[in-house]
């Protein structure tokens, strides 16, 4: 499959906050929490700068790898300089959710009903690198593989 899109975007990777709710004249009114759009908004311009086509139509395949600053109580000598598993807030399905809201709202994608396909890793960063969030976008084959 062909990379058509790869964007690295620094700084801690957050989820997608659950919409909020308040009343304005006796109508709901739902909005997206202040951080998660504060970072959507950061993440779009980053993505707008290094895509700079027209929204992609076809179907299409991402990967997302989100890389957490790792906590003191991993950066003992006796810890891996490497990459490890990072299995606690915020779910990774979140974070995704985060990413393609991102992607849409910078014109990579017209609708994130595009994606078929999800590959998404939740790590703590090795001791050399920084919190990030990497996006990577693939065409797709014409049919699924089968099984």
């Amino acid at each position: 499959m062909n990379e058509l899109f790869r964007c690295l975007i620094p700084g801690p990777p957050i989820g997608k906050g659950r919409p909020r709710g308040t009343s304005v004249g006796g109508h709901v009114r739902l909005y997206t929490p202040q951080k998660t759009a504060d970072w959507e908004r950061a993440a779009a311009l980053l993505m707008r700068q290094a895509w700079r086509n027209a929204p992609c139509e076809d179907l299409i395949e991402v990967e997302v790898i989100a890389v957490f600053h790792r906590p003191k109580r991993l950066l003992r000598k006796k810890d891996p300089e490497c990459r490890i598993w990072h299995g606690s807030k915020p779910d990774i399905d979140n974070v995704v959710k985060c990413a393609l809201d991102a992607m849409v709202m910078a014109g990579v994608i017209r609708d994130d009903a595009q994606v078929v396909d999800i590959h998404a890793r939740s790590v703590y960063a090795s001791k050399s690198e920084g919190p990030a969030l990497h996006v990577i976008m693939r065409g797709v084959s014409e049919f699924p593989p089968e099984g």
